[in-house]
């Protein structure tokens, strides 16, 4: 006689299922908001691209606020993450900052559906969850700290970049920029934190290995939803 399975089995299974169905979820409003605009109401669009009842969804989400919410943290901080990881073993943080916002502009220029919800989500993105108000900060004080950056208030630092880098992605959704847009955008930030034109160059123009973008992530499932 086969045994019931145990409560943690259970309760393994079911958290499981959760999780698989929240991603769903989260997934679909990724690209009804990059579609909408994150002002529109999106619930209905959402639970009908997920094929999904509306008591599931409530199950996991009560506003259009909370879902955007969902969006924005996974979306940006799971590219974040990354960007923090293929930077940290550049001991220049002039270096680690160039790349980094290099390598965010290069993933809005390959994920057109990443381009189109950080222009919608915009001011969203400035959540004090954002990783960016984590992992920035001490690359900026690292750069004053060794003479390469002007001082200037490490918050007015952290917006100029932050702010350059979501005008640069709007540009880049128009699709009227250079092929080296992104290193021009770095040489000219450089230039604004304190660098001469020609250190500024060499660190701009530096060789760029891609990051990877794993088929599990948030931006692969989604664009691959909309493609399928």
């Amino acid at each position: 006689m086969s045994k019931m399975p145990n409560a943690d089995h259970r309760t393994r299974v079911a958290a499981e299922r959760r999780e698989r169905m929240q991603a769903r979820l989260v997934e679909c409003a990724l690209a009804v908001f990059a579609e909408k605009g994150v002002g529109a109401s999106v619930i209905q669009d959402v639970i009908a691209t997920a094929e999904v009842s509306q008591g599931t969804f409530y199950n996991y989400f009560r506003t259009n606020d909370e879902l955007l919410a969902a969006v924005v943290q996974e979306l940006s901080n799971e590219l974040l993450e990354g960007i923090e990881g293929a930077v940290s073993r550049y001991e220049d943080p002039a270096a680690r900052i160039a790349h980094g916002v290099r390598l965010y502009l290069y993933r809005a220029r390959d994920f057109p559906l990443f381009a189109r919800f950080v222009v919608s989500a915009a001011f969203h993105l400035a959540s004090p969850n954002n990783l960016i108000y984590e992992y920035l900060p001490p690359h900026l004080e690292a750069g004053f700290a060794s003479g390469h950056f002007v001082r200037i208030p490490v918050e007015v630092a952290l917006d100029l970049v932050s702010g350059f880098a979501l005008a640069a992605i709007v540009r880049l959704t128009t699709g009227e920029v250079g092929g080296d847009y992104p290193e021009q955008v770095v040489l000219t930030l450089l230039r604004a934190l304190g660098f001469d034109e020609q250190k500024a160059r060499n660190v701009a123009f530096a060789p760029l290995e891609p990051l990877p973008v794993p088929p599990i992530s948030l931006i692969s499932r989604a664009t691959a939803r909309l493609d399928a």
